[in-house]
């Protein structure tokens, strides 16, 4: 991997971990993100969606109109701010210039057609008797988690493997989408340590490493509401970094590794590190100044 850099750096303060939402309010010129693994991630997505379409696509009946107006919404962000990148014919041919990958809007499901060739991935959340419910869903790279499980289920149905969930966050998770206005699009950043660099994980994947072979896993996460209707576009951004970066900044590493020392018990089993947790604590807490 050519950058010398995180994309979105890990936590640094030495603070306690919470589980919290973060949202922050998003700049339109940043909802949809290139970067250099745009044309790999492009091609591995095809590939899983024409292989493993059932693990990656699930939607229930009804729900394609607002799936079409969402689809619509990122084209026009793609003629926006995207237009060196890709080219769009009339109302159905989108092509990714750099690689010459195209795809025709018209031929699936707008979520399958979109997955194709950006990467985010795509959710539509929907009001249903009171509550947000998944309605669709394109997941190419879904961390440990099943979108054939998670279809037609609410917020907190979905998370409930999330420990500390429905103390910090239930309270709070279906007022915030209620809140949310079309205007105002948020986003948000959640973060894992693999120790793999495979991004299609609806199962675990686990391997021994050395700390240092550890990745960097983070999913930039969206949430635009449809004007005028209760339902929300999640959107999810994938990338897997070498957790070895760090080392340039061993206070950084420091600070990460304190934070990383915080987590409760379960926590770390829901994150997959009960095996190697203090092992990585202790090569981010051991360098030194200097190296």
């Amino acid at each position: 991997m050519a950058t010398t850099s995180f994309v979105y750096p890990p936590p640094t303060d030495g603070k306690p971990f919470r589980l919290v939402m973060g949202l922050r309010q998003l700049d339109p010129a940043n909802f949809l993100e290139g970067g250099s693994d745009l044309l790999t991630q492009i091609q591995e997505r095809n590939q899983i969606i024409e292989l493993k379409r059932e693990i990656v696509f699930q939607a229930l009946p009804d729900f394609t109109d607002p799936a079409e107006q969402f689809k619509e919404l990122i084209l026009q962000n793609l003629r926006q701010f995207h237009s060196q990148t890709y080219q769009i014919t009339g109302k159905n041919l989108i092509e990714h210039k750099p690689s010459g990958i195209k795809v025709d809007l018209d031929t699936d499901h707008p979520f399958v057609c979109l997955g194709r060739i950006i990467p985010e991935d795509l959710c539509l959340m929907s009001r249903i008797e009171n509550e947000w419910v998944l309605t669709a869903g394109l997941v190419a790279y879904p961390s440990r988690w099943s979108l054939q499980e998670k279809i037609g289920q609410g917020l907190d149905q979905i998370h409930q493997p999330v420990p500390d969930y429905q103390k910090a966050l239930q309270p709070v998770m279906t007022p915030t989408f209620d809140k949310l206005v079309w205007q105002r699009p948020v986003w948000r950043l959640n973060w894992a340590l693999h120790s793999s660099p495979q991004l299609h994980q609806p199962t675990a994947v686990h391997m021994d490493a050395d700390p240092w072979d550890y990745w960097w896993r983070t999913e930039r996460q969206t949430l635009t509401k449809l004007e005028g209707r209760d339902h929300i576009l999640f959107t999810i951004r994938n990338r897997t970094e070498p957790l070895s970066l760090i080392k340039q900044n061993p206070e950084a590493a420091k600070g990460f590794g304190e934070a990383l020392a915080s987590l409760s018990p379960e926590t770390i089993a829901y994150k997959g590190l009960s095996k190697q947790h203090q092992q990585i604590v202790d090569a981010l807490c051991s360098l030194k100044l200097g190296n």
